[in-house]
Protein backbone atom coordinates (compact mmCIF):
# COMPACT_ATOMS: atom_id res chain seq x y z
CA UNK A 1 0.00 0.00 0.00
CA UNK A 2 2.67 2.29 0.98
CA UNK A 3 4.29 1.60 -2.54
CA UNK A 4 1.12 2.28 -4.52
CA UNK A 5 0.77 6.10 -2.60
CA UNK A 6 4.34 6.58 -2.91
CA UNK A 7 4.24 6.25 -6.49
CA UNK A 8 0.84 8.46 -6.57
CA UNK A 9 2.73 11.13 -5.22
CA UNK A 10 2.14 11.19 -1.67
CA UNK A 11 4.70 10.72 1.25
CA UNK A 12 3.72 7.80 3.47
CA UNK A 13 4.68 7.03 6.51
CA UNK A 14 5.01 3.65 7.45
CA UNK A 15 4.22 2.44 11.23
CA UNK A 16 5.92 -0.96 11.79
CA UNK A 17 4.80 -1.67 16.00
CA UNK A 18 7.95 -3.74 16.73
CA UNK A 19 11.01 -4.40 14.90
CA UNK A 20 10.74 -8.48 14.76
CA UNK A 21 7.17 -7.62 12.81
CA UNK A 22 8.86 -6.41 9.80
CA UNK A 23 9.56 -10.24 9.14
CA UNK A 24 6.84 -10.83 8.00
CA UNK A 25 6.63 -8.04 5.40
CA UNK A 26 10.54 -8.49 4.67
CA UNK A 27 9.58 -9.03 0.69
CA UNK A 28 7.79 -6.56 0.28
CA UNK A 29 9.88 -3.82 2.12
CA UNK A 30 13.13 -5.44 -0.13
CA UNK A 31 11.16 -4.83 -3.20
CA UNK A 32 10.51 -0.61 -2.11
CA UNK A 33 14.27 -0.83 -1.26
CA UNK A 34 16.01 -2.13 -4.51
CA UNK A 35 12.94 -0.38 -6.70
CA UNK A 36 14.68 2.59 -5.59
CA UNK A 37 18.35 1.54 -6.01
CA UNK A 38 17.78 -0.14 -9.18
CA UNK A 39 16.59 3.02 -11.00
CA UNK A 40 19.06 5.29 -9.53
CA UNK A 41 16.03 7.23 -7.56
CA UNK A 42 14.14 7.60 -10.75
CA UNK A 43 11.61 5.23 -9.67
CA UNK A 44 8.94 7.58 -7.21
CA UNK A 45 8.51 5.40 -3.87
CA UNK A 46 9.80 7.63 -1.24
CA UNK A 47 8.33 6.98 2.31
CA UNK A 48 9.35 7.18 6.15
CA UNK A 49 9.43 3.77 7.84
CA UNK A 50 8.97 4.07 11.75
CA UNK A 51 10.72 1.34 12.94
CA UNK A 52 9.23 0.76 16.54
CA UNK A 53 9.62 -1.49 19.31
CA UNK A 54 13.60 -1.72 18.77
CA UNK A 55 16.35 -2.94 20.75
CA UNK A 56 16.53 -2.93 24.89
CA UNK A 57 13.78 -3.50 27.53
CA UNK A 58 11.95 -5.97 29.32
CA UNK A 59 8.48 -6.27 27.92
CA UNK A 60 7.67 -8.99 25.34
CA UNK A 61 10.53 -10.72 25.17
CA UNK A 62 12.49 -11.39 21.79
CA UNK A 63 9.42 -10.27 19.54
CA UNK A 64 9.75 -6.97 21.53
CA UNK A 65 13.12 -5.83 22.09
CA UNK A 66 14.36 -7.67 18.43
CA UNK A 67 18.08 -6.02 18.16
CA UNK A 68 18.44 -6.54 14.29
CA UNK A 69 18.13 -3.62 11.44
CA UNK A 70 17.94 -4.26 7.64
CA UNK A 71 20.63 -2.29 6.39
CA UNK A 72 19.27 -2.62 2.55
CA UNK A 73 20.83 -1.19 -0.67
CA UNK A 74 18.63 1.75 -1.18
CA UNK A 75 17.45 2.68 2.35
CA UNK A 76 18.90 5.25 4.73
CA UNK A 77 18.88 4.31 8.17
CA UNK A 78 18.62 6.69 10.84
CA UNK A 79 18.64 5.74 14.86
CA UNK A 80 18.76 8.81 17.24
CA UNK A 81 19.01 9.04 20.79
CA UNK A 82 17.23 11.50 21.99
CA UNK A 83 13.76 13.13 21.47
CA UNK A 84 15.00 16.51 20.19
CA UNK A 85 17.35 14.99 17.83
CA UNK A 86 14.35 12.52 16.50
CA UNK A 87 12.30 15.15 15.75
CA UNK A 88 15.12 17.08 13.62
CA UNK A 89 15.54 13.28 11.73
CA UNK A 90 12.37 12.75 11.10
CA UNK A 91 11.99 16.32 9.48
CA UNK A 92 15.19 15.59 7.58
CA UNK A 93 13.71 11.98 6.86
CA UNK A 94 10.17 13.33 5.30
CA UNK A 95 11.98 15.91 3.24
CA UNK A 96 14.07 13.53 1.80
CA UNK A 97 10.84 11.11 1.53
CA UNK A 98 9.49 13.69 -0.40
CA UNK A 99 12.54 13.46 -3.30
CA UNK A 100 12.26 9.56 -3.85
CA UNK A 101 13.97 8.49 -1.01
CA UNK A 102 13.49 5.29 1.74
CA UNK A 103 14.09 6.22 4.84
CA UNK A 104 13.70 4.13 8.15
CA UNK A 105 13.57 6.02 11.68
CA UNK A 106 14.45 3.66 14.49
CA UNK A 107 12.92 4.10 18.14
CA UNK A 108 14.33 2.44 20.62
CA UNK A 109 11.66 1.09 23.24
CA UNK A 110 14.49 2.50 26.09
CA UNK A 111 14.38 5.69 25.03
CA UNK A 112 10.85 6.23 24.87
CA UNK A 113 10.35 7.24 28.54
CA UNK A 114 14.46 7.89 29.64
CA UNK A 115 14.76 10.78 31.63
CA UNK A 116 18.19 10.02 33.75
CA UNK A 117 21.31 9.34 32.58
CA UNK A 118 22.78 9.10 36.42
CA UNK A 119 20.85 9.00 39.72
CA UNK A 120 18.21 11.19 39.16
CA UNK A 121 19.93 13.91 36.85
CA UNK A 122 16.75 14.37 33.93
CA UNK A 123 19.72 14.51 31.86
CA UNK A 124 17.83 12.77 29.18
CA UNK A 125 15.28 15.21 28.75
CA UNK A 126 15.00 17.96 25.74
CA UNK A 127 13.46 20.45 24.44
CA UNK A 128 11.76 20.39 21.61
CA UNK A 129 13.88 21.72 18.02
CA UNK A 130 13.06 25.23 16.60
CA UNK A 131 10.98 25.10 14.03
CA UNK A 132 12.61 24.15 10.90
CA UNK A 133 16.08 22.68 12.52
CA UNK A 134 17.21 19.12 11.10
CA UNK A 135 19.41 16.53 11.59
CA UNK A 136 21.27 15.54 8.03
CA UNK A 137 22.64 12.35 7.42
CA UNK A 138 25.68 13.20 7.57
CA UNK A 139 25.80 14.41 11.62
CA UNK A 140 27.92 13.21 13.66
CA UNK A 141 26.80 14.47 17.41
CA UNK A 142 29.84 14.91 19.64
CA UNK A 143 29.42 14.17 23.72
CA UNK A 144 33.19 15.27 25.17
CA UNK A 145 34.12 14.12 28.50
CA UNK A 146 34.67 17.06 30.60
CA UNK A 147 37.27 15.65 32.29
CA UNK A 148 40.94 16.52 32.00
CA UNK A 149 42.48 13.11 32.30
CA UNK A 150 45.71 12.22 30.23
CA UNK A 151 44.10 9.37 28.61
CA UNK A 152 41.49 9.92 26.17
CA UNK A 153 39.86 7.19 23.79
CA UNK A 154 36.81 8.04 21.48
CA UNK A 155 33.45 5.84 21.97
CA UNK A 156 31.52 5.55 18.33
CA UNK A 157 28.44 4.77 19.20
CA UNK A 158 24.07 4.98 18.39
CA UNK A 159 20.89 4.53 19.65
CA UNK A 160 20.93 3.19 23.26
CA UNK A 161 24.60 2.74 23.02
CA UNK A 162 24.99 6.39 23.76
CA UNK A 163 23.60 6.24 26.87
CA UNK A 164 25.41 3.17 27.75
CA UNK A 165 28.69 5.13 26.90
CA UNK A 166 28.46 7.89 28.87
CA UNK A 167 27.24 5.58 31.89
CA UNK A 168 30.47 3.90 31.11
CA UNK A 169 32.30 6.63 31.94
CA UNK A 170 31.31 6.14 35.68
CA UNK A 171 33.31 3.14 35.88
CA UNK A 172 36.79 4.05 34.34
CA UNK A 173 39.81 4.92 35.77
CA UNK A 174 39.86 8.88 37.03
CA UNK A 175 42.86 9.28 34.51
CA UNK A 176 40.85 8.03 31.55
CA UNK A 177 38.29 10.02 29.66
CA UNK A 178 35.64 8.85 27.10
CA UNK A 179 34.83 10.98 24.61
CA UNK A 180 31.27 9.92 22.33
CA UNK A 181 30.84 10.47 19.18
CA UNK A 182 26.82 9.55 17.69
CA UNK A 183 26.43 9.14 14.08
CA UNK A 184 22.26 8.63 13.92
CA UNK A 185 22.19 7.57 10.24
CA UNK A 186 24.12 3.98 10.08
CA UNK A 187 23.92 3.99 6.25
CA UNK A 188 25.97 7.18 5.15
CA UNK A 189 29.70 7.94 4.60
CA UNK A 190 32.11 7.87 7.70
CA UNK A 191 33.87 11.56 6.06
CA UNK A 192 32.74 13.37 8.58
CA UNK A 193 32.83 10.78 11.68
CA UNK A 194 36.83 9.98 10.07
CA UNK A 195 37.15 13.57 10.96
CA UNK A 196 36.58 13.78 14.51
CA UNK A 197 38.15 10.41 15.10
CA UNK A 198 41.45 11.86 13.64
CA UNK A 199 43.40 12.65 16.90
CA UNK A 200 42.66 9.86 18.74
CA UNK A 201 44.47 6.56 18.91
CA UNK A 202 42.06 4.14 20.39
CA UNK A 203 38.62 4.12 20.01
CA UNK A 204 35.79 1.55 20.67
CA UNK A 205 32.69 0.84 18.73
CA UNK A 206 29.85 0.50 21.08
CA UNK A 207 26.61 -1.07 18.74
CA UNK A 208 23.16 -2.18 20.54
CA UNK A 209 23.20 -5.11 17.85
CA UNK A 210 24.39 -8.77 18.34
CA UNK A 211 28.29 -9.23 16.99
CA UNK A 212 27.76 -10.81 13.44
CA UNK A 213 25.02 -8.14 12.40
CA UNK A 214 26.07 -4.78 13.89
CA UNK A 215 25.64 -1.64 11.21
CA UNK A 216 29.40 -0.37 13.19
CA UNK A 217 31.22 -3.03 11.27
CA UNK A 218 30.21 -1.19 7.96
CA UNK A 219 32.28 1.80 9.60
CA UNK A 220 35.21 0.10 10.70
CA UNK A 221 35.75 -1.75 7.42
CA UNK A 222 35.42 2.33 5.55
CA UNK A 223 37.83 3.84 8.27
CA UNK A 224 39.83 0.69 7.50
CA UNK A 225 39.62 0.88 4.17
CA UNK A 226 40.35 4.88 3.66
CA UNK A 227 43.61 4.94 6.06
CA UNK A 228 41.70 6.61 9.48
CA UNK A 229 41.22 4.28 11.47
CA UNK A 230 42.61 4.33 15.13
CA UNK A 231 45.52 2.42 16.38
CA UNK A 232 43.36 0.18 18.84
CA UNK A 233 39.93 -0.46 18.66
CA UNK A 234 37.42 -2.65 20.12
CA UNK A 235 33.87 -3.32 19.13
CA UNK A 236 31.50 -3.93 22.20
CA UNK A 237 27.98 -5.07 21.21
CA UNK A 238 25.04 -7.24 22.48
CA UNK A 239 25.14 -10.20 23.18
CA UNK A 240 24.53 -13.24 20.46
CA UNK A 241 21.84 -15.07 21.43
CA UNK A 242 17.85 -13.85 21.25
CA UNK A 243 16.11 -11.56 24.09
CA UNK A 244 14.41 -13.42 27.17
CA UNK A 245 11.42 -12.02 28.65
CA UNK A 246 11.63 -9.79 31.80
CA UNK A 247 15.23 -9.93 31.71
CA UNK A 248 18.03 -7.12 30.12
CA UNK A 249 21.27 -9.18 30.12
CA UNK A 250 21.96 -9.79 26.33
CA UNK A 251 21.68 -5.97 25.61
CA UNK A 252 24.52 -3.77 25.23
CA UNK A 253 25.78 -1.87 28.72
CA UNK A 254 28.04 0.30 30.26
CA UNK A 255 29.93 -2.49 31.54
CA UNK A 256 30.22 -4.07 28.07
CA UNK A 257 31.58 -0.83 26.97
CA UNK A 258 33.59 -0.39 29.66
CA UNK A 259 35.44 -3.54 29.80
CA UNK A 260 36.56 -2.74 25.91
CA UNK A 261 37.47 0.71 26.53
CA UNK A 262 40.37 -1.26 29.50
CA UNK A 263 41.66 -2.98 26.45
CA UNK A 264 42.45 -0.43 23.71
CA UNK A 265 42.88 2.37 26.18
CA UNK A 266 46.76 4.45 25.77
CA UNK A 267 49.40 3.21 27.92
CA UNK A 268 50.16 6.50 30.34
CA UNK A 269 53.99 7.51 29.63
Amino acid sequence: AAAGLAQRGLVPIVEVPYAKYLDCGFDQFAEIAVMHWLSDGRQANGMVVRMQGFDRGLFGGNFHTHNWLPLLPGVDVVATSTGRDYARAMRHAVRQARAGRVVMMVDATYLLNLRHVHGRDEAWLTSYPEEGGELAFDAVLERPDDSDAVRRVACVTWGTGVVAALRARELLDENVALDVFEQPCLTWSVEVLATALAPYDAVVFADPCKPNQCPLLRVVSELQETGTLPRRWRLAAAQPTYNPLGRDLTFLSADDVAEAVKTVQPLLL
